[in-house]
C-alpha cells in the first residue's frame, strides 16, 4: 500500500479541513461513482458526478477498524432506486474514501470498505447501513436447508432454467398508482403464472405480487415507468416439485425433501 505524502498528512492535520469524498458503489453488474463535491471529480480514470450523498460517523471495532457506515443518499440517485422494493439481493460494495481538491494531483485516502447490509427509505432519501467486508467472513450461513421445497432459487446458476426463455416482454398500461399493469401479453398464461416472479425495467426490479388476467401487479411501483413502455417480465416459483416438473420440466435440478414425514413422533402426547 502507497504510503500518504507529506503533504496530504499535513492536510489531515490541519486545523481547517476541506476534503472531499468519493463514493464507489458497485456490484457484479454495474459500478456508480459520485462525489459529495458541487462538480465531477476526475480521479484514476474515473468520473465521480456530484450527488446528494452523505455519511455518518464510522462505528470502530477492538482492533479500530472501520467496522458499521451509514451513508445517506437521494432517493433519484441509483442504486438507491432499487432498493424501495426490497434490500439489495446481490452483493453490493461500497468504498468510501477522502481527497484534498486543492492538492495536485489528488491522493486518496481511503475512509471505508464493504458492503450495503440494509436499507431504509425514509422520505425523499435512503439510508443504507454497511458493514465492513470482515461481516460476510464472519456469517455462519447454511448452505442448504433440509426442507420440502427446493433450496435453490428459480434461474440461479444451480437451479439451472434458462432464465431468457422465460422472458416475455410487453407495452403495458398503468394504473394511477403505478402498481398495476396490463398488457395482451400477460392474458396468454393462467392466471398467477407470474406470481413470486420479477418485472425488470430500465435497470429497476420489483416482485411480481399478483396475476389475474391480462394484469399483474407489483409490490411497489417504479420510478421511471410510464404508460406505453416496455417491460420485462418472469414467472416466479414456489418451490414445489409438482410446479418445477410442470412448468420449467426441471426436476432433474429439484433440491428439496418433498417425503418429509409430517407427522413429528416427537411431537406425539
Amino acid at each position: 500500500m502507497k504510503d500518504a505524502s507529506v503533504e496530504l498528512i499535513a492536510k489531515e492535520e490541519a486545523s481547517e479541513r476541506k476534503p472531499t469524498e468519493l463514493y464507489k458503489i458497485w456490484c457484479a453488474s454495474a459500478t456508480w461513482y459520485y462525489t459529495n463535491s458541487d462538480a465531477a471529480i476526475e480521479y484514476d480514470g474515473q468520473t465521480y458526478q456530484p450527488a446528494a450523498i452523505t455519511r455518518g460517523s464510522a462505528e470502530y471495532n477492538a482492533a479500530l477498524e472501520a467496522a458499521v457506515m451509514k451513508v445517506t443518499m437521494s432517493l433519484i440517485t441509483v442504486p438507491a432506486t432499487q432498493f424501495i422494493a426490497q434490500n439489495p439481493i446481490e452483493t453490493v460494495w461500497v468504498e468510501i474514501s477522502r481527497i484534498f481538491r486543492d492538492q495536485s494531483p489528488y491522493e486518496k485516502l481511503v475512509v471505508f470498505i464493504g458492503q450495503i447490509k440494509t436499507a431504509a427509505i425514509k422520505g425523499t432519501t435512503a439510508e443504507i447501513d454497511c458493514v465492513s467486508f470482515e461481516f460476510a467472513l464472519r456469517m455462519a450461513v447454511p448452505r442448504y436447508r433440509y426442507q420440502i421445497n427446493c433450496n435453490h432459487q428459480v434461474f440461479d446458476a444451480l437451479c439451472g432454467a434458462a432464465k431468457a426463455s422465460y422472458k416475455v416482454s410487453a407495452v403495458i398500461a398503468l394504473d394511477a398508482g403505478k402498481t398495476i399493469l396490463t398488457a395482451a401479453a400477460f392474458d396468454e398464461y393462467d392466471d398467477g403464472y407470474f406470481v413470486g416472479g420479477l418485472l425488470e425495467y430500465a435497470g429497476e426490479t420489483r416482485t411480481i405480487v399478483g396475476h389475474t388476467g391480462a394484469s399483474i401487479s407489483i409490490n411497489y411501483k417504479m420510478i421511471n415507468l410510464e404508460d406505453g413502455k416496455t417491460v420485462d417480465a418472469y414467472p416466479g416459483c414456489d418451490g414445489r416439485p409438482e410446479t418445477c416438473r410442470d412448468k420449467y420440466d426441471n426436476i432433474i435440478h429439484f433440491f428439496g425433501f418433498p417425503w418429509i414425514p409430517e407427522d413429528n413422533p416427537a411431537m406425539r402426547v
